[in-house]
């Protein structure tokens, strides 16, 4: 989407808890993307660039196989049978959760915030190599925190100012 000649990404969120994510993601990105809960009431929202997806949800059905080559899916690692209601995607799978097998994860979970910890390395909305590396949020959603990271508003190296 573009607002005013500059290219802003649109996140969605598919949670049990999506508002809560939604919100900690737009205190994240600060303005730098759009983001939507995406409800079972209201599937076919906008076109998003990136879908975090937190549960398995029958919504999934309807949006994923929406999402292009070019976008990004990013998955809660941690519940297996999110697995089974994706179904087929062509957009690049980015795993996140507690999960040492996940590409994000978290080290520290305090109601500060969390240490993130990006696992192995892939490329960013912006071209950007992400590499494994730890930084930290003032929220303590670990989805959002993720797709943080994949629209590149997150800067390599840096933390967040605290809200």
């Amino acid at each position: 989407m573009q607002t005013g000649g500059i290219y802003m990404p649109s996140v969605g969120m598919v949670s049990n808890d999506g508002q809560k994510m939604t919100r900690a993601f737009l205190q994240l990105c600060q303005g730098a993307a759009n983001c939507y809960h995406i409800t079972e009431q209201q599937p076919n929202g906008p076109k998003i660039n990136v879908l975090v997806a937190d549960a398995p949800t029958p919504v999934l059905a309807t949006v994923v196989p929406r999402l292009t080559p070019n976008d990004y899916l990013i998955v809660n690692a941690d519940d297996t049978n999110i697995f089974n209601a994706l179904g087929h995607t062509r957009a690049k799978i980015i795993t996140y959760g507690f999960n040492s097998r996940a590409c994000i994860t978290a080290s520290i979970v305090s109601e500060d915030g969390l240490q993130v910890c990006i696992q192995r390395t892939f490329v960013d909305m912006e071209g950007q190599t992400r590499t494994p590396q730890e930084f930290t949020t003032p929220v303590t959603s670990l989805g959002a925190a993720a797709a943080w990271a994949v629209i590149g508003s997150q800067p390599i190296g840096s933390n967040p100012p605290h809200a």
